[in-house]
């Protein structure tokens, strides 16, 4: 399995993060790296209910049920059986709905959600007409909730874009511009910040951005 996007490089919550006890913010980094090295669908299943535990404990912090959520999608995405994807996807939203209660208008959670579109949409191709829209919109809405610029909104668009047909406005060269964009934009936003933010790894950007080019 392909190492799983995630590592925290980029300013979403930088003085927040500061004000976190350090028990929290310890035991997030430790499952954040966890998460990172995961190689199985199991070690994903591993992290969501790490991550559970923390929300739990911290029922005031969101990034605990943001990461329990993009542990389970990502496992959606890698499961073999296509009946284990929406029990993983609805239980993920019900993490994104607690850590948006929590943190509204948040452009990292509404990526996440689109991220669970998709990842319904591998269940049954036939969803792709109504929620591949849907995921779009929530995209683009991410966008407009970080004026700065969100690479891992773009990164999204871009996979969307890529296996979209050209007819319906994607395509390969659609897909490949978006993430230029999404690889140029993580890059001038890798500042040192906390370990703890969500967001995606550059490492992973490049990973994908090579691997369509070569294609």
């Amino acid at each position: 399995m392909k190492k799983v996007f995630i590592l925290c490089l980029t300013a979403v919550l930088a003085i927040a993060v500061q004000a976190q006890n350090e028990k929290y913010v310890n035991f997030m980094k430790k499952n954040i790296a966890a998460l990172d090295s995961a190689k199985s669908p199991e070690d994903l299943q591993v992290s969501a209910n790490n991550f559970e535990r923390i929300a739990n404990t911290e029922k005031g912090e969101w990034l605990p049920n943001y990461y329990a959520a993009y542990a389970l999608v990502m496992k959606a995405y890698y499961v073999k059986e296509m009946k284990d994807i929406d029990p993983l996807c609805d239980k993920a939203d019900a993490f994104l709905a607690m850590a948006e209660s929590m943190n509204a208008a948040n452009s990292e959670i509404a990526t996440l959600k689109a991220m669970v579109l998709t990842a319904r949409m591998r269940a049954d191709g036939s969803r792709g007409m109504t929620m591949g829209p849907k995921a779009t919109m929530i995209l683009q809405q991410a966008l407009q909730q970080q004026p700065t610029g969100n690479p891992r909104a773009l990164m999204q668009m871009a996979q969307m874009k890529f296996y979209t047909p050209p007819a319906f406005g994607g395509g390969k060269d659609a897909g490949i511009e978006l993430l230029k964009k999404a690889l140029q934009l993580t890059i001038a936003l890798s500042l040192p910040v906390s370990w703890i933010q969500a967001g995606v790894s550059r490492m992973q950007l490049i990973y994908w951005h090579n691997g369509r080019l070569s294609k």
